[in-house]
């Protein structure tokens, strides 16, 4: 698998590092339509489960989509 940096500005999420790096394993992006059926709070080992009963999600613009990896930091 090729390795992404995900720049993250939301520093309250517990996979946020220094410099706005996401260290998240997995990371889930959404549709906003999708995104509802779940909690607010997804930790990121749920994702190959949320997309096998979800299959993809196509949108028209990044305003329809989520991130649904955030927990929030403790």
């Amino acid at each position: 698998m090729p390795y992404v940096q995900v720049v993250c500005t939301v520093s309250n999420c517990k996979y946020w590092g220094n410099g706005n790096v996401c260290n998240a394993d997995k990371i889930l992006v959404t549709s906003d339509q999708i995104g509802t059926i779940y909690p607010n709070s997804i930790d990121a080992s749920q994702a190959d489960m949320i997309v096998a009963e979800s299959g993809t999600t196509p949108v028209s613009f990044c305003e329809s989509t989520c991130c649904k990896t955030f927990e929030t930091k403790q």
